[in-house]
């Protein structure tokens, strides 16, 4: 059987921050703790790289812009990308996005709008994708399934509206019933990509999606957060086991992203090191 040492892997859905809007208040990290328990889970389960969104979504978001960034540079050769998020609500949501996609060097914006109270395709999200449009960077928001704030239709009212803007859907087969329509979108949106967070174990329909509408639609994510809300990555064990290709695979984990973001070709797997051999190697320096 194929394994996670056979491929590069990027996780593109890692969540800066506690899941306190999910499980309520939980303990504080400094960004230093969260890389060195991230770098751990992601070495346990074979994961190379990640693309990091912020954890906090719905309140003080500058501060989770500034925490994200700050995560992603403690660790570059880990985390060679990361996303922003403002709240489409906001008066100040441009100014704030421009500080992302400028000052913090970020690839691309994440929302999860259930958190901010709003419905997806709220009209203060049309001037903020305008910017992504010019910028040609890419969306990445949440469908999760049960929400109606955050219903896959309304997804597809942005995409019909910015045809050259690349939407990302997170959680896309986040239910058995959900993961149906996903063929059915993704035929009608071909600027729309999909991603494996909070898949369900049954019924996700993910080789017969490739088999129609190819590996490149795809990408690999698994719902991270600084203390990770599982104890193994299903989507790359499930993946492993599928009846896909090899270079399905390979698009799925890490070509794909890589095409999106522009992040070039990969390092082999024995390059990358954790928080923990960073410092190691820190420490080591400074005796010298």
């Amino acid at each position: 059987m194929r394994s996670a040492r056979d491929f590069e892997i990027i996780d593109i859905h890692q969540h800066c921050g506690g899941a306190d809007a999910m499980f309520g208040p939980g303990k504080a990290f400094t960004a230093e703790d969260d890389v060195r328990i991230r770098t751990g889970n992601m070495d346990r389960h074979g994961i190379d790289r990640a693309i990091l969104l912020p954890s906090s979504m719905d309140r003080d978001i500058v501060a989770a812009n500034d925490f994200t960034a700050a995560c992603r540079d403690l660790l570059p050769d880990r985390f060679p990308a990361c996303l922003g998020t403002v709240d489409p609500t906001d008066r100040g949501a441009p100014a704030e996005m421009d500080r992302c996609l400028g000052k913090l060097g970020m690839k691309g914006m994440a929302w999860h709008h259930r958190f901010n109270g709003v419905v997806l395709d709220h009209p203060g999200m049309k001037p903020l994708l305008a910017r992504l449009q010019e910028a040609k960077l890419p969306a990445f928001i949440h469908i999760i399934a049960g929400s109606t704030l955050e219903s896959p239709w309304r997804l597809e009212n942005l995409a019909d509206d910015f045809p050259d803007v690349t939407f990302v859907a997170l959680d896309a087969f986040s239910s058995s019933d959900q993961a149906m329509w996903m063929p059915r979108i993704a035929r009608t949106h071909p600027n729309m990509l999909f991603d494996t967070g909070v898949m369900t174990s049954v019924g996700h329909g993910l080789s017969r999606f490739v088999k129609r509408y190819g590996a490149n639609r795809l990408l690999l994510g698994t719902d991270c957060y600084s203390e990770p809300a599982y104890h193994t990555p299903f989507p790359v064990t499930e993946l492993l086991a599928s009846p896909l290709a090899d270079a399905d695979l390979r698009l799925i984990f890490a070509g794909n992203i890589r095409r999106l973001l522009g992040l070039g070709d990969g390092a082999p797997k024995a390059e990358f090191q954790s928080a923990e051999s960073a410092n190691e190697h820190s420490a080591g320096d400074s005796d010298r």
